[in-house]
């Protein structure tokens, strides 16, 4: 009986090893978890400090689990667009541009070309050719500056700003280490240290440091306990910023500041100007109101998405900032129906 026993232990304990050892090295060949940093090779360091990096032009790679394909101006482009599907028909199509500018949520974090935000509108409104210049990591500093480097010279009609809140948190621009990671301003590179999962089972785990560092299959189930934990934390925080428990956490000296910034950018771009507000988990009452409130100073057509999504908009499964593809339709039909009742 305790034969049998032990037969049957020690057949469980090498089944368990060996399933293991073939996640790992799935996961390492297939390239779906790396050990070592594995930064998506899309950015370029720009002379302009005031730049610092832009998306690397003409590229055609997977990054950010979708496809990132640039035009030779570094710009995010729409494969199904008229303008970039025949480029040397481009004179002839003669489409009015309209910039769309923003950080990560313009660029397309996550989702395809063809389902980015300018993607969508030029689907809506297909008589008008929308640039993406939209770059992860942007601040407003950064895309004014781009703006007046390229766009500016396209000649757009009009232009639309899209505005989420971790805008107001820094105008420093990130810079490009030599691995190609983003990087704060200011910050150094430290010596790479274990992150280990320190809740529940697994932080008993012997050995758990040297598994963050060194195993693929690990590295990939703490990305899952992250992502569930993650989602927990966003819908707790949505629920308890709609029922008034949380306050608005933005710094008003810092959107004081970024209201002189964007007047002072304001002056020098197209009269048709849409300042789009993206949401996020929070309930931003006295600081939209004033954000709204200078815009419109400003002579912004405002497009409050929180009207249709409040702050509750759906995001990406495996992240809990960038919005979901069905979300970005939304936006894009309820942005559409505000530009054509515009001067447009």
């Amino acid at each position: 009986m305790i034969k049998k026993i032990c037969t049957n232990g020690a057949l469980l304990i090498s089944s368990l090893v060996i399933f293991t050892l073939v996640i790992e090295f799935g996961l390492r060949i297939t390239g779906l978890q790396t050990v070592k940093p594995n930064p998506p090779q899309i950015y370029v360091t720009d002379p302009n400090p005031n730049i610092s990096y832009t998306l690397k032009p003409s590229i055609n790679t997977k990054a950010f689990r979708s496809t990132v394909i640039t035009d030779s101006n570094g710009f995010r482009v729409n494969r199904t667009s008229s303008f970039h599907a025949a480029p040397k028909n481009a004179e002839k199509i003669r489409k009015p541009n309209i910039a769309v500018l923003g950080d990560s949520i313009t660029f397309g974090y996550g989702v395809e070309n063809e389902e980015t935000l300018p993607a969508k509108l030029e689907e809506l409104i297909p008589e008008y050719h929308f640039i993406n210049t939209g770059v992860p990591g942007y601040f407003l500093n950064q895309e004014v500056a781009l703006y007046n480097k390229i766009t500016r010279k396209m000649d757009p009609e009009a232009l639309i700003l899209v505005f989420y809140w971790n805008d107001l948190d820094n105008y420093n621009p990130g810079v490009l280490d030599d691995q190609g990671i983003l990087r704060a301003a200011g910050s150094k590179p430290e010596e790479k240290i274990c992150d280990p999962i320190e809740e529940g089972i697994l932080g008993y785990l012997p050995g758990k440091c040297w598994l963050d560092t060194h195993s693929a299959f690990y590295k990939a189930y703490k990305k899952l306990v992250n992502m569930i934990d993650n989602n927990r934390d966003l819908e707790a925080t949505q629920q308890e910023a709609q029922a008034g428990y949380i306050t608005d956490p933005v710094d008003m000296k810092n959107l004081e500041t970024y209201i002189e910034k964007l007047g002072v950018f304001t002056d020098t771009i197209p009269v048709d100007h849409y300042f789009v507000i993206w949401p996020d988990r929070y309930v931003h009452t006295k600081s939209k109101n004033e954000l709204i409130r200078a815009a419109k100073k400003l002579e912004y057509t405002v497009i409050d998405l929180t009207e249709i999504f409040g702050n509750s908009a759906k995001t990406l499964g495996w992240d809990t900032v960038h919005p979901h593809r069905e979300t970005i339709e939304k936006a894009a039909l309820y942005i559409r129906d505000v530009i054509e009742k515009s001067t447009l």
